[in-house]
């Protein structure tokens, strides 16, 4: 099928531009006697933030010294990302060259079914097979690294649950919560030098970069004075 695996941090939008190359008036000259040309090289990112435990980035602002949950920032994003285009129904859709058999059980292959609309909002393509089997042909490209078979399994549990719970105007949202959490650079995961900075930058622009879908907080702040108090300069 077209699947390809992707780096775990997923975004709708390219990452910032690297700064800009350095004029040759700005760099050192080459070796005196030498007729080599000098070809000078870009300047490296500077590092918005550390990884702290393969789980906290930690960084600094005008407030004071900021820790963000990894996970749960990057869940905010997707989500708001996601909903966004969800929406008008404009989620980019990587389609399978051929559709997978997925079985499921009778309530969550009636769920499925009764929510295709919904479901090809947010970029999930399906289809009846027979009995209660269910074909996919498509999910959302922003969630590459996602098995699509597994992605519809769990959507279809978390629909058969929701049936019973939520208003039918509430259950986009529930899908929106589960997909963004489980698309999510995970709790664990070490990110590169580029991967945290493109966290970062996303940061400021989001919505509610605060806290995740589920309302846990992404970010805390411990402010200089604060600091100074715990560390006895006042």
């Amino acid at each position: 099928r077209e699947h390809q695996r992707q780096s775990d941090l997923r975004f709708d939008s390219p990452p910032p531009p690297s700064l800009p190359v350095r004029h040759e008036s700005q760099a050192s000259p080459p070796p005196t006697g030498s007729s080599a040309s000098f070809n000078p090289e870009p300047e490296p990112r500077r590092l918005q933030a550390l990884q702290a435990h393969n789980r906290y980035l930690v960084t600094a602002s005008e407030e004071g010294l900021v820790i963000i949950d990894q996970h749960a920032l990057h869940e905010r994003i997707l989500y708001e990302q996601l909903r966004e285009k969800a929406l008008v129904s404009s989620v980019e859709v990587q389609r399978l060259l051929s559709p997978e058999p997925v079985d499921l059980a009778p309530s969550e292959s009636a769920a499925i079914l009764e929510h295709q609309e919904i479901l090809m909002n947010l970029g999930i393509e399906v289809a009846p097979f027979g009995g209660d089997t269910v074909l996919i042909s498509g999910y959302p490209a922003m969630l590459g690294t996602i098995d699509p078979v597994e992605l519809l399994q769990q959507v279809a549990r978390q629909l058969a649950i929701d049936e019973k719970q939520l208003e039918r105007r509430d259950v986009l949202d529930e899908l929106l919560h589960m997909m963004s959490c489980k698309a999510a650079i995970k709790s664990g995961d070490p990110l590169s030098p580029e991967e945290i900075n493109t966290l970062i930058e996303h940061r400021a622009l989001v919505q509610d970069s605060h806290h995740c879908p589920h309302g846990r907080p992404t970010t805390l702040v411990f402010t200089q004075q604060e600091l100074d108090r715990r560390f006895k300069r006042i």
